[in-house]
Order: structure tokens, then C-alpha cells, then sequence
């Protein structure tokens, strides 16, 4: 643990995750610590680690936030899925691996860090940006297959593999798993929401009793035949459902993370000179394949779909890079004897190496953009949207961005019946609102190129709901070089970002929070503490969440 420390913190001063750092403690203590440490200790709480990891992953994948995610999650997620396993295994088998050790290969590096990328994404305050949304979407659906992939393998060891028989497979999964997976559904229906609530009164008590779940439904499903793997996804499953999920997984987090630091560390420990030396140059290859090659099959994926230049780039770095499932994946392939040892240092090394650069990658994605913008020409979405003819006619006001504020704004103006124009980087929105028959192009208000095709000069106000400052503020440069004497309104989510915005020449700014402040002043100077008047806004309020519930789409 000491020697996790120090490496962490260099770790972090690198601006690296911490995962980097204890693997990094297990290849240091690998060449001149091994008789210090007490390894099979260290095994046991690794697996603790893993058991804890796949519980919270379970418990982020609720079936209604699937359905939510779309097809547009789905889409991206499984087309990267099944390109990048399909190439993985054409570079596995030319390197020389056999064929079972490339086809674990292949499907090990489709999986991407959802633990790393949500962090990187919040750093930067993506998260509900639109590639944001996509991403967190196809890290779902990656963490879905991958439960069916670790469900698929466990079965068919358990049942002797292919050779002993598609019938006993199929029997340990129709009644072994089938009666295990209808258990857990009963008690996460009908017994968990009356039961939690109990436990919810102590935090300490809610602590055990979520892993009490955890560790008894992995108990139940390794009596039925099944790893703890399984049962730990099949209990986060569970969970999922308790309206006190957040709650239990803030408590659980901590003690994740310590036992994964195990995990990391003997990963890292695999890792000794000897494989390292062997393995250098296969993990070499596979690094640059899923550093360059990943985003690459992202954004042609996106590209299809008709996403902008901007949405499919930032999308694709966050494929440049492999999972805590990958790892785990490879570990079981190991024990379960379908591949040799070494090929789970090569992955914990491809790991390292893609981790670390898809980190300074994502950090710094706005320069890469940049730079890089002049060579992605050939990802150009115009063939998957030609030339809108909305685009060449004047209108008083443009909406550059149809979520959110947007979609209050959009209904407004049709109100008012003022000839109006929605600009949106995400076609599936322009979708929508075309069949509504609300004039709207697709477009990314980013790109100057862009802008330049709309007659903005003619516009009496523009409105942006875009998250972005840099995009506002590219909005505000154009309508200073083509003299436009439009209102321009847009939105901030920071204090530094509106005085950006009104240096820029920005006409308003909206603040949530300082609109929230000056209208509950106005509040209290004119109601005082009569209850009757607050009673009044608050329906007020109710029938506008009402109408913004049936607008939401717009």
C-alpha cells in the first residue's frame, strides 16, 4: 500500500489515472519485492475487488435506462463491438496466437473503461453533451455484453464445453440460471423496495445489508453451478431497482476501490521482466490498433449514422483504450486453463499503454481536434445530409440547439407564430422535429464553414442552448465579421464562462442559478410568508412541468 501511494501520486501528477499507478506498484514490487508480499492474500482481496466492481456495475444497469439510451447507444456500441473483434482476430492470428487465444484477444480489447471515461468526461463537464450522452450509452451496452460474455463463458465451462454437448449447456441455462435469474427477480421486485427501507434509517446498516445481497447471491448462484462473477451482476441486477441505489453504491465505492487497488496490483505483478520481454511487440501492435483503430471504427460507425465531424472525433477517443473487463475477461481465460498465462501480462500491458495515452488523449481533446481537423475531411457527414434548402432562407430568429432550453423556446415562438429556424448537431432530434413539421437542419454551430451557409445577418435574435462557451463565443465572432445586429442569448453553466461570454460581446448570458436566486428574491419581496401565494406558484410550476414533459421531445 505504501508503494501504492507513492506511485498513485506520480501517477496523478502525470494527470494519469489511478488504475495506472497500481499496476505500475505490482511491476515494481514484481522485480524486487515478490518474497515481501504475501500474494495468495492479495488473490483473495483482488477477487473481493472484482465481486464488488461487477455489483455496482449491475446496479447501473437498470432496464429502463437501457430503453432510455436508444438505439443510437446500441447502434454505436455493438458496431464497435463486433468491428473491433472482428479485426482483433485477424491481428491476433497473424501474429501467430491459436485461435481460441485470439478470439479472447479480440473480444477482450472491444470493451472500453467505463470507470475512466465517465471520470474523464466529468472532468471536463461532458457528460451531457451530446457525445457525452452517446458515450455513457455505449459504455452501457458494452458493460451489457460483456455480463453475457462472462455468462456465456462460465456456462460452458460449467458444462464441459462445446465437446461435452449443446444439451448439457443448454440444461445447466434453462433451469440452473433460469431459476437463479427468476429468484433474483422476485426478490428485487417484491421483496427488496419493502425491505430497504428498513435498512435506509442507518447508513452503517445499509452497508451490510447491501453487501449481505451481494455476497448471498453470489453464495446461491455458485451452489447452482456458476462463478462469482455471475452472481455479483446478477445482485447489482438486483439492486438496481431500490430507490436507495445511489445511496448504497456511494457506500460501497470505497470499499470497491481499496480491493481493486489488489486487483490492479497483481495484474501489474504478472507483468515481470520475462513477459515483458516476449510480449513486447504484440503489445505493441494491439496498442496502436485500439489507440488509432477504435476511434477510427467509432467515428465510421457515427458517420453512418449521420453524426457531425466535432461529435463523431470526441466520441472516438474514448474508445482508444481497454476495460477493467478486458482484464478480467483474460484472468478468467487463464484459470479457467482456455489460454496460457502470458496472455493476460500482454493484455494487462496493452491495458497500461492505452489507458495512459487515451487519458492525455481525452484531456486533451479540443487541441487534438484542432490540429487534426484539417485530416478528418473524409469522415465529412455531407453525403448523409445534403444540402437542406431551409438553409438558404432568412428567418427572424434561429435556435442553435433543440435540448433543454431549447425545447421551451421552440414551443414559444410557435405560439407566437414567428419564422423561426432550429439548428442541432444530433440527427435523430432533427428527425423529430421535421416530422413535426417544425423547420429545422442539422448542422454543428462549431464550424465557421457551417455558420457561413446560413443568412444569420437577417436574423433579429439567436438563441443557444449549446453547453459549450468556445461554440457560443465561435457564434458571437461570426455575427461581429458579417456586421449583424441580432440579440444574441446564450447559456453558461459557469461564472468564468459568462464573463468570457459578455467580453466576447455576448448580449445576455443565462445562469441557472442566478436566475433561480433573483426570481426567488422577487419571491420573497412579493409574497412574504404568505403560504397561500407559494401554494400558487407551486401550481403554477406543476403545470408548466406538465407541458415541458409533453414538449420534451422539442
Amino acid at each position: 500500500m505504501g508503494i501504492a501511494v507513492a506511485v498513485s501520486c506520480l501517477a496523478r501528477w502525470l494527470r494519469q489515472p489511478m488504475l495506472v499507478g497500481y499496476i505500475a506498484t505490482g511491476l515494481i514490487i514484481s522485480i524486487g519485492l515478490a518474497n515481501w508480499v504475501d500474494f495468495a492474500s492479495i488473490e483473495s482481496f483482488a477477487r473481493l475487488g472484482v465481486a464488488l466492481l461487477l455489483f455496482m456495475v449491475g446496479m447501473g444497469i437498470a432496464p429502463h435506462l437501457v430503453y432510455e439510451m436508444g438505439p443510437v447507444a446500441a447502434a454505436v456500441g455493438l458496431g464497435q463491438i463486433v468491428f473491433t473483434a472482428v479485426i482483433g482476430y485477424g491481428i491476433a492470428m497473424l501474429l501467430g496466437f491459436a485461435s481460441v487465444t485470439a478470439l479472447y484477444l479480440a473480444v477482450a480489447f472491444t470493451f472500453s473503461s467505463t470507470i475512466i471515461i465517465v471520470q474523464l468526461l466529468h472532468e471536463r463537464g461532458d457528460t451531457e453533451k451530446l457525445y457525452g450522452r452517446i458515450v455513457i450509452g455505449m459504455l452501457l451496452v458494452q458493460d451489457l455484453v460483456a455480463m453475457v460474455i462472462l455468462l456465456g463463458i462460465s456456462l460452458f465451462q460449467q458444462a464441459g464445453g462445446v465437446a461435452a454437448g449443446w444439451d448439457s449447456f443448454t440444461s445447466l441455462l434453462v433451469f440452473n440460471f433460469a431459476a437463479g435469474a427468476l429468484l433474483v427477480y422476485l426478490l428485487g421486485v417484491f421483496v427488496l423496495p419493502r425491505v430497504d427501507k428498513f435498512f435506509v434509517k442507518s447508513s452503517e446498516s445499509l452497508l451490510v445489508f447491501s453487501l449481505t445481497v451481494c455476497f448471498g447471491v453470489i453464495v446461491a448462484f455458485k451452489y447452482l453451478g456458476f462463478p462469482p462473477e455471475v452472481g455479483a451482476l446478477l445482485a447489482g441486477v438486483m439492486m438496481a431497482s431500490s430507490p436507495h441505489q445511489r445511496e448504497i453504491a456511494a457506500r460501497i465505492k470505497p470499499l470497491r476501490d481499496f480491493f481493486l487497488i489488489m486487483f490492479f496490483v497483481m495484474l501489474g505483478f504478472t507483468l515481470e521482466p520475462s513477459a515483458l520481454a516476449g510480449n513486447w511487440w504484440p503489445a505493441a501492435v494491439f496498442s496502436l490498433f485500439i489507440i488509432v483503430g477504435n476511434p477510427l471504427i467509432v467515428m465510421t460507425v457515427m458517420k453512418v449514422m449521420g453524426y457531425s465531424l466535432r461529435t463523431m472525433f470526441y466520441a472516438g477517443l474514448t474508445a482508444a483504450q481497454i476495460s477493467e473487463f478486458s482484464l478480467i475477461l483474460l484472468v478468467l481465460g487463464v484459470s479457467l486453463g482456455h489460454i496460457p498465462a502470458a496472455v493476460a501480462a500482454l493484455g494487462t500491458l496493452v491495458g497500461l499503454v492505452t489507458i495512459a495515452a487515451s487519458s492525455y488523449m481525452i484531456t486533451y481533446a479540443d487541441g487534438l481536434y484542432r490540429y487534426l481537423r484539417p485530416y478528418l475531411e473524409v469522415f465529412s457527414d455531407g453525403r448523409a445530409h445534403p444540402e437542406d434548402k431551409e438553409k438558404g432562407e432568412e428567418y427572424e430568429v434561429f435556435v442553435f440547439g433543440a435540448h433543454r432550453l431549447g425545447g421551451g423556446v421552440i414551443a414559444s415562438l410557435k405560439r407566437k407564430k414567428v419564422k423561426f429556424l432550429v439548428v442541432d448537431y444530433d440527427p435523430i432530434i432533427v428527425a423529430e422535429l421535421k416530422a413535426r413539421r417544425v423547420l429545422a437542419v442539422f448542422g454543428d454551430a462549431g464550424e465557421p464553414d457551417f455558420l457561413e451557409e446560413l443568412k444569420l445577418k437577417s436574423a433579429k435574435m439567436i438563441i443557444s442552448s449549446i453547453p459549450e462557451a468556445e461554440t457560443a463565443i465561435n457564434i458571437m465572432n461570426y455575427l461581429k465579421k458579417i456586421h449583424s445586429r441580432a440579440v444574441f442569448v446564450t447559456v453558461a453553466g459557469a461564472v468564468s464562462e459568462a464573463e468570457k461570454l459578455y467580453e466576447a460581446g455576448t448580449h445576455f448570458v443565462i445562469m441557472p442559478h442566478y436566475l433561480g436566486r433573483r426570481y426567488l428574491v422577487e419571491m420573497l419581496e412579493r409574497h412574504g410568508f404568505d403560504k397561500k401565494k407559494y401554494n400558487r406558484e407551486r401550481s403554477r410550476h406543476q403545470r408548466e412541468l406538465v407541458l415541458a414533459g409533453q414538449e420534451k421531445t422539442l
